[in-house]
């Protein structure tokens, strides 16, 4: 074979694997791992109340799935008393983790919103798999219990659980933007990608599209780990003791892993309300 010949095979070998890359679209018809199974979505009330279906509200021990409940969960989005920022470190890597929200309502009702890479039944994550459309979005939510349980008990992760410094208006807008997406997404699936579709900059997104230029772009969007670090500077997350160092061990819940234990079974209002008190001592 010449090497003009060859030169213009590997074009064309090139061009037919773009085409066939550009052609693959996003599906919601795949088996999928059981906690991705189902798809949330939102209907407004009459009164003007929120139901979500689809929240997981699964309980974990240490390593291990204790029991499975899907529900339909009716909030008010006026009547949020708090917005968590929940960071789960899984590397050595200091730039590398998960981040998702909790709003937590007056009536003690606390939801969590987790941006995913939604994976099929026995699939594993791979943050290079994740470049190249090898997973779909998933928004899902649960009750505070299972997020955080599943992560600090099932998988053993680290998890830093940070009160948000903003205002009623804006955790309300928040919620709204969330829920929006989650209803979009059901209808218009989406790839997953680890860089450009992730975790924190999905949530970024939907922050700047309520609130443009709010969040200005910085390199946490992409190098997740980082992402409680910049909300520091960007005084989203109040300094304590005027330190990132003191202020992240001050909203460890790492060090109560026991105690957690103990509690992982409790009513989802309940958890919340305790993990409220163990930051509270932590603060003190």
């Amino acid at each position: 074979m010449s090497k003009r010949v060859l030169k213009w095979t590997l074009v064309l070998a090139v061009i037919a694997a773009l085409l066939f890359f550009l052609s693959i679209q996003p599906r919601t018809d795949r088996n999928w791992s059981e906690e991705f199974s189902r798809t949330a979505t939102a209907t407004t009330l009459s009164n003007g109340h929120i139901a979500l279906s689809n929240v997981r509200d699964w309980t974990y021990g240490n390593g291990t799935i204790t029991s499975k409940e899907w529900r339909t969960v009716e909030v008010d989005p006026k009547a949020i008393k708090k917005v968590w920022f929940v960071t789960e470190p899984f590397s050595q890597w200091k730039a590398v983790g998960h981040t998702f929200l909790s709003f937590e309502f007056k009536d003690g009702t606390t939801l969590s919103f987790s941006i995913e890479a939604r994976r099929e039944a026995g699939e594993d994550y791979s943050a290079i798999r994740g470049l190249f459309k090898s997973y779909e979005l998933s928004y899902q939510w649960g009750t505070e219990r299972d997020f955080i349980t599943r992560r600090m008990l099932y998988l053993d992760h680290p998890v830093r659980r940070y009160p948000l410094a903003i205002t009623s208006t804006m955790s309300e807008a928040l919620f709204r933007g969330s829920v929006n997406q989650t209803n979009e997404l059901a209808t218009r699936p989406r790839f997953y990608n680890t860089l450009t579709e992730n975790c924190t900059n999905a949530l970024a997104h939907i922050v700047n599209d309520l609130a443009p230029k709010t969040l200005p772009y910085n390199i946490s969007w992409n190098l997740t780990g980082y992402a409680d670090q910049y909300l520091m500077e960007q005084g989203f997350i109040k300094l304590v003791e005027g330190t990132q160092e003191t202020t992240r061990n001050h909203f460890e819940l790492t060090s109560y892993k026991d105690q957690v234990l103990k509690n992982a079974t409790a009513d989802p209002e309940d958890f919340s309300a305790f993990l409220d008190s163990l930051l509270t001592v932590t603060m003190n």
